[in-house]
């Protein structure tokens, strides 16, 4: 079923008087996007994604309304030991909100925020879809906007939503829990990529 409004995700907060708006980025919404990129931000276990996963999915189907046309790539593999993909867990996700599987697109072999960009960047270059649409977690925006940039992304877009934090399965735990920890995982992860030349 299509999102109602009242259940549709809410855009990211402006950074204005916000103790984490030092680290929010501004959006840069599309006009025409033929693809919306959804980096995981974790599983909850083998069938629920977190509820920044979700926010992020709910956000990319609200502009899906807009623009039946485009595709969704949902993008991570197998990164928490639960022996399915992220991207499955979210694609069936979206499909439950209304989107065609036709409009669904599965990169199920990234670990990480580098190989999600990289992953995703080939998908997009291989099927000319245009003007490529980052939906990410308000916290994570940053980092993948930096990745990005490394990786040599060019004329992409972005949009963050806020969510409230909720605890992933395993090793993640600690990274979803709270707004709190996600912030400073967010904060050693981007010091952690361009420590690695990716971002």
């Amino acid at each position: 079923m299509l999102l109602r409004e009242e259940q549709r995700a809410s855009p990211a907060r402006s950074n204005r008087g916000t103790p984490m708006g030092f680290w929010l980025v501004t959006d840069n919404p599309p006009s025409d996007p033929g693809c919306f990129v959804i980096p995981s931000y974790a599983l909850r276990d083998r069938a629920t994604p977190t509820k920044p996963t979700k926010a992020q999915i709910e956000m990319a189907c609200k502009w899906w309304m807009k623009f039946p046309r485009a595709k969704l790539v949902m993008s991570t593999g197998d990164n928490q030991g639960l022996g399915i993909p992220n991207s499955r867990v979210m694609a069936e996700y979206a499909m439950t909100l209304g989107i065609p599987r036709e409009n669904i697109i599965e990169e199920d072999q990234s670990l990480n925020t580098y190989q999600n960009l990289l992953y995703s960047g080939r998908i997009i270059k291989e099927q000319r879809l245009r003007q490529p649409t980052f939906v990410t977690f308000d916290l994570y925006t940053r980092r993948v906007l930096a990745v990005a940039r490394k990786l040599g992304w060019k004329e992409f877009y972005w949009l963050s939503v806020f969510s409230s934090g909720e605890s992933a399965y395993g090793h993640k735990w600690l990274q979803t829990h709270s707004r709190f920890t996600a912030l400073c995982y967010e904060m050693l992860a981007t010091a952690y990529c361009r420590f690695r030349g990716w971002a």
